[in-house]
């Protein structure tokens, strides 16, 4: 009986945690209040509550859960070993590309990247920043390492123009003459992205 009601509570917690990504991505952020998320997941929003203790903890269980970019990167570790020079440097590719493509499919991820650069004081933000720099100083550890170079920053030039890219997309034909609403557009880009890794090489 313990065991079933362990089982059940887990299966609900993850039910729940569905649909705040699907409120989010209907939604946006802003948007993800406890009786929305309790209707979609279709429980009692006093569960909600009982087993998060609230919106805030719901968002950072949601975090927590992998339903971010952390996961991408958590999956991108475990799927390539440490090797040689010119293996990391088709991995720094692979991994900036499969970046875009993961976030260009991924609605809750750019709608909690919206949300976080209109609400940069809040607690679960910081949280947010905190986690995710954490997730992305494993992945330059382990392959973008060039003493040459200051790899920390040209990443972050390279993630941030990637973000921007994806998060004005649905609003901006075009941008720098590049039409970011086909698919010729976004091979551009990870044509670019390619060749700037193959230069830091």
């Amino acid at each position: 009986m313990i065991e079933e009601r362990k089982r059940s509570r887990t299966q609900t917690m993850a039910r729940i945690l569905q649909a705040v990504g699907q409120v989010i991505s209907e939604r946006g952020v802003n948007r993800v209040g406890i009786n929305a998320v309790a209707e979609k997941a279709g429980v009692n929003k006093v569960l909600i509550y009982r087993y998060f203790g609230g919106w805030e903890g719901l968002m950072q269980q949601f975090l927590r859960e992998g339903h971010f970019l952390t996961d991408y990167n958590k999956q991108f570790l475990e799927n390539n070993s440490e090797s040689d020079l010119n293996v990391k440097t088709q991995a720094r590719v692979e991994y900036l590309i499969g970046l875009l493509r993961e976030l260009k499919h991924r609605t809750p991820a750019q709608e909690m990247l919206k949300w976080e650069i209109s609400n940069p004081g809040s607690y679960l933000t910081q949280q947010l920043a905190t986690t995710r720099n954490e997730s992305f100083q494993q992945i330059l550890d382990k392959f973008f390492t060039n003493e040459k170079e200051d790899q920390n920053a040209v990443t972050a030039i390279l993630v941030s123009g990637i973000t921007m890219l994806l998060l004005i997309a649905p609003s901006q034909h075009q941008f720098m003459n590049v039409d970011l609403q086909s698919e010729e557009g976004w091979k551009r880009i990870e044509y670019a992205i390619h060749r700037i890794c193959d230069t830091l090489h």
